[in-house]
């Protein structure tokens, strides 16, 4: 199931587990996981979703991984305000997000043009204690700086620095080249 996920490929990964199904195996919490991260990432998301449900029905709940493989895909899909509401879900269910859930909610609402709901996640992660993944920091300081808010991004970097989330120079490096691209713009 897992080759099939990475080469997007959902029927390869369906079939595997129509062939588990038909020789007695039951699917548990890792091949659910697998079977959610690998159609949210070929962009089936309400398949993906379906199999939460499925799973809870076998007596396999959703964990962190499954919400955010789900979460990541819907991001990409273009519905981060539909991830922001899973977030939800998931913690209504008693489910704690890390701080992968976190980072995928933030690039996931930079891109999707959801700068304020953005910063709410990052204050969230900020109160929390939570660390920034490089991905996750450069689309969000890029974002702010787009946005004109280049004191935002420098409290960003800040916090980055002061939290030992990335190496001093990926923070200077992305923050760097976010305020060139403004400079830029405005010549």
């Amino acid at each position: 199931m897992k080759a099939h996920c990475a080469a997007s490929d959902h029927a390869g990964v369906l079939g595997v587990l129509r062939r588990m199904k038909d020789d007695g195996v039951e699917p548990d919490l890792v091949t659910y996981n697998t079977l959610v991260f690998g159609l949210a990432r070929a962009g089936m998301v309400t398949k993906a979703r379906t199999y939460l449900d499925a799973m809870a029905a076998a007596g396999h709940f959703p964990d962190v991984i499954t919400y955010t493989s789900l979460m990541n895909g819907m991001c990409v899909k273009g519905d981060a305000l539909g991830a922001l509401a899973l977030l939800e879900e998931m913690e209504a269910k008693g489910c704690e997000p890390n701080e992968r859930t976190y980072n995928t909610l933030l690039m996931g609402l930079c891109k999707n043009k959801k700068l304020e709901k953005a910063v709410e996640v990052y204050r969230s992660m900020v109160g929390a204690g939570m660390k920034l993944e490089a991905p996750a920091y450069a689309t969000f300081v890029r974002a702010l700086c787009r946005a004109g808010r280049v004191p935002d991004a420098y409290e960003v970097f800040d916090y980055g620095i002061e939290s030992k989330s990335l190496a001093e120079v990926t923070l200077y490096t992305e923050l760097d080249n976010s305020l060139k691209w403004l400079h830029r713009m405005k010549s």
